[in-house]
């Protein structure tokens, strides 16, 4: 019986331990990141901007299987600075000098308007989620529309924040991610203080 409680026990704080020392994404303020970006420390990452509305099921959903998966957090936070932008919100963003308003909210109005920010962002295609990637000076480099679970988000984000997607079609890069790339990204990732 006594064996028992302390193995209980043991249990218990190794569970306890696993869920606090959880990595989250370190989301940024939209309005923050910029100075972020140019912090030294951040001189190989790229901007990421999830794109989100209040109504999108599959936001949510993105935000409570992938976004709180550790792994995907320690690769987000290795690769980016993150943001998160409600491509439907009344606030002004300025973003590199330029200021990006939503001309036509109405908070009476039953249907919310869209940003100009998102219309920039998202390239014109209008669709949530989205994420989309920028470099330093805040140029879109690709969209990534849609819902992915971890394991599939996983080589999106790689594949990007590698650079991959500069010599590499992401199908086959997909094919080939988990025999010949994963490995050696997983131990880069964990060894990095």
């Amino acid at each position: 019986m006594k064996s028992k409680k302390i193995i209980l026990s043991l249990a218990f704080v190794a569970f306890s331990l696993i869920s606090f020392s959880q990595e989250k994404i370190e989301w940024l303020d939209i309005t923050k990141a910029e100075k972020a970006m140019a912090k030294k420390a951040n001189a190989e990452k790229k901007y990421f901007i999830d794109c989100y509305t209040d109504w999108c099921g599959w936001c949510k959903r993105m935000d409570k299987d992938t976004f709180s998966d550790t792994l995907i957090a320690k690769l987000m936070n290795h690769y980016f600075v993150a943001s998160k932008f409600d491509a439907e919100q009344k606030e002004e963003v300025t973003i590199n000098g330029k200021t990006y308003q939503n001309p036509n909210y109405d908070p009476n109005a039953k249907r919310k308007t869209v940003h100009q920010l998102a219309y920039y962002l998202l390239n014109n295609r209008l669709s949530y989620p989205s994420f989309s990637i920028l470099d330093k000076e805040f140029n879109v480099i690709t969209v990534v529309p849609g819902y992915y679970p971890p394991a599939e988000f996983e080589k999106v984000i790689v594949y990007i924040g590698e650079g991959y997607i500069k010599n590499m079609d992401f199908e086959t890069f997909s094919k080939e991610y988990s025999e010949k790339y994963r490995a050696a990204i997983l131990e880069k990732i964990y060894s990095k203080k």
